[in-house]
């Protein structure tokens, strides 16, 4: 049924695969709606969906982001610690990239476990204040997004003006 370039879905157009991916993503998010209906009486607050899509999604965009680098930054970040006793290498801006690796990975992941739970909420509540409070916690995750990225941005600007400073100290004497 698969021809050799692109497998089941490469006869099927844009338009349908994207109502196909669309489907797949409903039935996902609901069955993960039913994992959490099924779990929610006695479930300890570990398996809070918020924070376990949270995790994963954190370590997901770590891998990504190792993947789309030239050189593993780990690898990069042990080797100056390990062989730098002079600190003329620096690996903070190294760490703003993973630390907002990280924090991305966070956001979209909690972010999504909070709409899981606001979609179990609604679909299992007749209250109308309750539920909505899970959608709050969703916008208040894609927002941590943001003020991350504005905070390592001030930060690595704050960091590279020193350095060319430093640098303009070291020139003048």
């Amino acid at each position: 049924m698969s021809d050799e370039k692109g497998g089941l879905l490469a006869k099927v157009d844009k338009k349908e695969k994207l109502i196909i991916y669309l489907v797949g993503g409903v039935i996902i998010l609901f069955a993960l709606v039913g994992l959490k209906a099924i779990t929610a009486e006695n479930a300890p607050a570990w398996l809070s969906p918020p924070l376990w899509f949270g995790i994963i999604c954190a370590i997901l965009s770590t891998i990504r982001f190792c993947k789309k680098q030239k050189e593993n930054p780990f690898a990069s970040i042990y080797r100056t610690l390990k062989d730098d006793y002079v600190f003329d290498k620096y690996i903070t801006l190294q760490l703003f990239n993973i630390f907002y690796a990280v924090g991305v990975g966070l956001g979209v992941g909690s972010a999504f476990g909070f709409f899981v739970d606001w979609l179990h909420a609604w679909l299992t509540r007749s209250s109308w204040f309750s539920p909505h409070l899970f959608l709050l916690g969703s916008l208040v995750s894609l927002l941590f997004i943001l003020f991350l990225r504005l905070n390592i941005e001030i930060l690595s600007i704050v960091y590279k003006a020193a350095i060319e400073f430093r640098a303009y100290v070291k020139e003048k004497v």
